[in-house]
């Protein structure tokens, strides 16, 4: 489509200013040739005044009255050259036709061209029930909600010029004269001033008509179309002007987590991604946008446009786009927010996913394919068991997520510490993100996925997809075929290149090394355990944390919580839990219930009735009931009184309970008193809908991440998957480290003992002077590896149940000590650090607990210390080894005295400071 005026139909702004500058200079000329000239015989010299000053002279001789002829001096000869006069008026002649030029530029080319322009976007947005003027009033009321002043101010200078212009040409055009002269007249004309009533009628009647024009365009801009302008600018802060837009993210629903989802929209790099965000919110739209600002919302390039109505109504949902919107965002219905309650969850987990169910409904009943017509819905559900028939509701275009995994994630994090921070790096845009590519593209077609972590030197292999199927961690003997598609973890989309080689030979790797299998010391699993749990509420995570408890503890669990609710209040929320989800605890059981008024949560004579000295775990909540900056308030001080109160009655435990919290200050506070285990939910969550709102591709990755039977993030000891007698090497590239976690892997699915658990892991990142590193670029440089940095992977959520050495007894133990330490006597010295020979039952948790065993330890004592002494030594562990070395002990002492002389007269005759098996047998 072309348009008159625009650049395709041949117009040049550059030609029109070339050709009004050689004008300008002709004209100029001209005046200079004239103004060597004596007045002509008969010319009126008051007329000659008449007409202005002295560079317009001459150009309205055609007006000129005839007088009685008069002998005139002959006129100077003119000077050599252009004076400093003629300049002059060949500056005001150039500067004149440059006003005019670009009054008529703009006329003539620019609004056109703009025109044309809209009118294109328009047809592209195929905005359908929307005319081109409704989207030219929408776009116009935007740019005068953004601009303000400036706005105005624009207005007010394209007016005049407009008028000026158009003045200047009815001049000449009636006068016959020159444009600049006519521009002059007209811009003081416009400005009020009289006109010489001696002039011409015509002259008088186009600078009355000018004036009164100037007028009226000064009240009209100061009055009329200030109102007309306040009017629609009003409307529009009140959100009930219609939304013309195509192409855009809208979010049905204005919560906490808004901020959350904005910034995570703004700082996306995707080539793809939406560029204005359209929110609809049952709160007036001044309200949002203040709340959106107090926040310090970091809105980067995007567009923000706030509505005002109903999330389910379906003229609510046409005024804001849903139709022609290429995304539409439904976080969880938490409740409207105020200024002064900046969330306040009134709404329960099954209303909240009931109105999600609604809002789906009328999406779905729109048009003949629903709304969006060309995008899809991503949403969040508070339910598991809703999740499923609310994908049934609008299957086609709806992309669910669930946020009850997180109660799971808080759990493993209380086991784990940092397993909140790799979480927190996996979702969102601001570190690596999710990449599909063609396994034909990349090269990689005929390999099995066990061997292509080692081909992809700076991204990780996740998984394949294929016939549209989102395999996450698949099996590692699964063959790449041609028609299959990889995901990738990589920093940014120019990662994801076709391989040019495999970095590492994995086969010939494994070929020089012992074959290995895999045999997890912390499985997060089975251990009796006594745990605290604060500030529950029918709102928050609390009850899935005590689900995803009840799963990975062992049986005789107790969970105390501490809660302003009372106490049968709270029991009826755990049991609502359980009936909801079909599933009644098993291995855990509520305790006691410290019922505490809200306003004195943080009382240290209520704390004080708590025995933090015997938790295992300590989880605290964040209780936003009033608002996010209160929980954070309230989090830190109950934080502060524990750890002071535990430091008095136990000061050797260390108190790190795994804090949820809202707000980077708490964050910051709870670092500076030594808390590392935080976990945020809301942004979690939030960070992980605003992925799957830009990509599908990070919903085929995040739903198995947060389903309850996908994957699942752990973190792991190297150790664990090295053979027999290996130990763990003092240097340590991440290609090795994949290798190790794939030799385990590979015995694992070659064994034919049935009793061995087939392990699906792949490796992601790992530990870095005390911080988890996701995705290391440099996975070929070696770097000092230790006991205590680990790696993190992500494992299939079967082998979370596989056996593991913690939950078989004292045999268990045993098997762990010789897998670990190589023998069991190495496995005590572990245990005895201070080398008294006998351990209490305490000792014995705190030493279990540094090696990274988890078990049952009430069980396992009973088993040890069988004799009920209170102690145990390596007799009891071992009673064959612990035999040996006894009797060979006492009998050293027996005949020196003492294990010094017995070491040098004895053992140590060469001085070596060491001995060999052969030299002591003899």
């Amino acid at each position: 489509m072309k348009c008159a005026g625009s650049p395709r139909a041949g117009f040049s702004l550059k030609k029109l200013w070339l050709l009004f500058t050689l004008v300008a200079w002709a004209d100029a000329t001209a005046v200079q040739t004239r103004s060597g000239r004596a007045l002509k015989p008969g010319t009126n010299v008051t007329n000659a005044r008449l007409r202005g000053p002295a560079s317009f002279e001459g150009m309205v001789e055609s007006h000129a009255a005839v007088v009685a002829s008069q002998p005139t001096p002959a006129a100077p000869p003119p000077a050599a050259g252009p004076s400093a006069q003629d300049l002059w008026r060949l500056f005001r002649q150039v500067l004149g036709y440059s006003v005019l030029a670009c009054g008529i530029a703009f006329w003539v080319y620019w609004v056109p061209t703009k025109l044309c322009s809209e009118h294109e976007n328009f047809l592209a947005e195929k905005l359908e029930g929307r005319t081109f003027s409704m989207y030219l009033a929408y776009r116009f009321n935007y740019w005068m909600d953004s601009q303000g002043l400036a706005a105005m101010g624009t207005i007010l200078l394209v007016g005049i010029l407009s008028l000026l212009t158009a003045g200047a040409l009815l001049y000449a055009f009636c006068l016959g004269t020159s444009p600049v002269t006519g521009l002059w007249m007209c811009f003081v004309w416009a400005s009020a001033a009289s006109v010489d009533p001696t002039a011409p009628a015509i002259m008088g009647f186009v600078g009355i008509l000018t004036t009164l024009g100037g007028l009226v365009l000064l009240a009209v801009l100061l009055t009329t179309i200030s109102d007309y302008f306040a009017k629609q600018v009003e409307a529009s802060k009140s959100g009930r002007d219609p939304v013309v837009e195509g192409g855009h993210l809208l979010l049905l629903g204005h919560s906490v987590q808004t901020k959350q989802l904005l910034e995570e929209f703004a700082i996306c790099e995707a080539d793809d991604k939406p560029t204005t965000v359209v929110i609809l919110s049952s709160q007036p739209k001044q309200e949002v946008e203040d709340q959106i600002a107090a926040w310090n919302t970091d809105l980067g390039d995007l567009k923000l446009v706030v509505r005002c109505g109903k999330c389910c109504d379906k003229a609510d949902l046409w005024k804001v786009g849903a139709d022609c919107a290429k995304r539409i965002v439904i976080p969880e219905k938490l409740s409207s927010c105020s200024q002064q309650k900046l969330w306040n969850p009134i709404l329960s987990q099954d209303e909240s996913d009931a109105s999600q169910m609604g809002i789906l409904l009328t999406l779905k009943a729109q048009g003949k394919s629903g709304w969006p017509s060309n995008g899809y819905v991503a949403m969040s559900c508070c339910i598991t068991t809703n999740l499923t028939y609310m994908q049934e509701l609008y299957k086609d275009k709806t992309l669910i997520l669930t946020s009850e995994t997180i109660g799971r994630m808080m759990v493993q994090a209380v086991q784990d510490q940092g397993l909140c921070s790799v979480f927190n790096q996996l979702t969102g845009f601001s570190g690596d993100e999710f990449y599909v590519a063609g396994a034909e593209e990349l090269g990689v077609v005929g390999k099995t996925f066990l061997e292509l972590p080692f081909w992809f030197p700076v991204t990780v292999p996740l998984g394949v997809v294929r016939e549209g199927e989102y395999l996450v961690n698949p099996e590692k003997s699964l063959e790449i075929q041609q028609d299959d598609s990889i995901i990738l973890l990589a920093d940014d989309d120019d990662a994801v290149q076709p391989v040019e080689g495999c970095y590492l030979d994995f086969a010939r790797w494994t070929a020089d090394r012992k074959p290995a299998s895999f045999s997890e010391a912390n499985a997060n699993d089975g251990e009796t355990v006594k745990a605290l749990l604060c500030n529950l509420n029918a709102r928050n995570c609390g009850c899935a944390v005590l689900a995803a408890m009840d799963s990975m503890t062992g049986p005789g669990s107790e969970v105390d919580l501490y809660c302003s609710l009372g106490e049968e209040e709270a029991r009826e929320i755990v049991l609502s839990a359980q009936q909801r989800k079909e599933h009644f605890f098993e291995n855990i059981k509520i305790r006691q219930v410290y019922s505490t008024p809200h306003d004195a949560m943080t009382s240290m004579y209520r704390i004080k009735d708590l025995p933090l000295e015997t938790y295992d775990y300590v989880i605290l909540l964040a209780n936003a009931s009033e608002s996010v900056d209160r929980a954070d308030e309230q989090t830190v001080a109950m934080v502060l009184q524990m750890k002071s109160l535990l430091a008095q009655r136990d000061a050797q435990k260390d108190f790190q309970p795994l804090v949820e919290i809202c707000t980077q200050t708490a964050e910051e506070q709870l670092s500076a008193i030594g808390i590392q285990n935080m976990c945020n939910s809301t942004l979690l969550v939030s960070k992980a809908l605003a992925m799957v709102a830009i990509s599908s591709v990070n919903y085929g990755v995040l739903k198995d991440l947060l389903s309850p039977d996908g994957n699942q993030l752990d973190i792991m000891n190297l150790e664990d998957y090295l053979a027999e007698g290996e130990t763990v090497p003092t240097f340590l590239t991440f290609a090795e480290a994949a290798a190790i976690v794939g030799r385990a892997a590979q015995q694992a699915r070659n064994c034919q003992d049935l009793a061995v658990k087939i392990r699906h892991e792949v490796l992601i990142g790992w530990s870095e002077d005390g911080e988890y590193i996701i995705n290391p670029k440099d996975k070929l440089v070696p770097r000092p590896w230790s006991l205590v940095q680990r790696e993190f992977v992500r494992k299939t959520r079967a082998d979370d149940d596989a056996e593991f050495w913690g939950a078989k007894g004292k045999e268990g133990f045993r098997t762990y000590l010789k897998k670990k330490f190589g023998t069991i006597l190495n496995g005590w010295r572990a245990l005895d650090q201070d080398r008294c020979g006998r351990l209490s039952f305490q000792e014995f948790c705190q030493a279990c607990r540094a090696m990274g065993y988890h078990g049952n330890f009430k069980k396992l004592w009973a088993e040890l210390d069988a004799k009920k002494t209170g102690m145990v030594s390596l007799m009891e562990i071992d009673a064959d080894v612990g035999h040996y070395i006894g009797t060979f002990k006492l009998a050293l002492l027996q005949k020196y005295g003492d294990m010094v002389t017995a070491w040098f007269q004895c053992i140590d005759v060469k001085r070596e400071g060491r001995i060999q098996e052969p030299l002591l047998c003899t």
